[in-house]
């Protein structure tokens, strides 16, 4: 495994420049077909004509289905659990930024229980939903190994029962206010889904494709506010919390209040059409992203406990210690 590894990060260092403009991994000139697929699954020696050369691993049970050289899982985290070259999405992370979408879990051991995130192999039910995996929850269930076609971070285009339109799209180093996420740049390679490097923009203040793609598994959880997942009215008394069409302090009434965001040091991602977040703008709006952690972290939920003073981490901040912390990012009760 040093010898993958090793030959994985040069290999890193090899393609840093196109991946520098491509923004993803596993795309155009990325896509190396060998990283992931066998022949005949029976792999001795390297590409090389004196049969050097590093290959990633077969796995202990296959062959497997389309010509996969481990399980799915297993071999995503080939490269994407405690790798320097690849963003690390499993548990504590092993390379020196906040990640923007935190952790997955998958064993349940401390401090990432399987209530704190997305768990890798889980077969149950995603909440708010009934969208399953009956062969366990895949990390190919969000993200297209193939590329996506300038989707974010490869992300499907449909997942779960998501309608076909929930491409998140995103732009690199420049603004494209008509897309949905903003990247300001892409080195070193790892980092550009560091938390700090990442915003996100409002193309259509009426929806939220982000929300829309998190909506085709956690069906009930999301929608416009007065809407039929959302319920009430749109003026308020929501019997969900909205992530569309929603601003901060829009309706008035003292429940949510913008003057109190901006009053925060760290603040919790949101949503904006003019490409202003810091301080924020009355367009602002919340999303999924605001309150959790798109992978999880190590609090419940993936919940991010920020209360707007001390050192940024996947958890929330420094001085963060509970739910209220996130809540009271925007609402002035209590």
């Amino acid at each position: 495994m040093k010898r993958l590894g090793l030959f994985l990060g040069v290999f890193a260092l090899l393609i840093a420049a196109p991946l520098a403009m491509a923004g993803d991994f596993h795309s155009g000139s990325t896509l190396i077909c060998a990283d992931c697929h066998v022949m005949h699954y029976s792999q001795t020696h390297g590409y090389n004509e004196d049969g050097s050369g590093i290959y990633a691993p077969l796995g202990n049970d296959g062959p497997y289905h389309y010509l996969l050289r481990n399980e799915i899982n297993d071999l995503c985290l080939t490269c994407h659990n405690n790798a320097s070259f690849a963003p690390d999405v499993l548990g504590a992370n092993s390379n020196g930024y906040v990640r923007a979408a935190g952790a997955l879990n998958r064993d349940g051991t401390a401090p990432y229980y399987h209530a704190t995130g997305h768990t890798l192999d889980a077969t149950d039910a995603a909440p708010g939903g009934t969208w399953t995996n009956p062969d366990g929850l895949h990390c190919t269930d969000c993200h297209h190994q193939h590329g996506a076609g300038g989707a974010y971070r490869n992300l499907r285009v449909k997942t779960g029962t998501a309608p076909a339109n929930s491409t998140v799209t995103y732009a690199i180093g420049t603004n494209d206010l008509s897309k949905d996420v903003f990247e300001r740049n892409t080195t070193p390679m790892a980092a550009h889904y560091a938390d700090e490097n990442i915003d996100f923009n409002e193309p259509d203040q009426t929806a939220s494709k982000y929300a829309m793609f998190c909506q085709g598994c956690h069906t009930e959880f999301h929608g416009a506010k007065g809407g039929p997942e959302v319920g009430g009215s749109a003026t308020g008394e929501w019997l969900r919390h909205p992530n569309s069409d929603a601003n901060i302090g829009g309706i008035g009434g003292g429940h949510s209040r913008l003057s109190q965001y901006n009053g925060k040091v760290n603040k919790v991602k949101v949503m904006s059409a003019t490409g202003v977040w810091d301080p924020a703008p009355a367009d602002v709006t919340p999303s999924c992203m605001s309150c959790h952690k798109a992978h999880g972290n190590q609090h419940g939920f993936g919940l991010i406990f920020m209360s707007g003073t001390g050192t940024v981490t996947e958890e929330g901040d420094a001085n963060g210690v509970s739910a209220k912390d996130l809540c009271k990012q925007c609402h002035i009760q209590g």
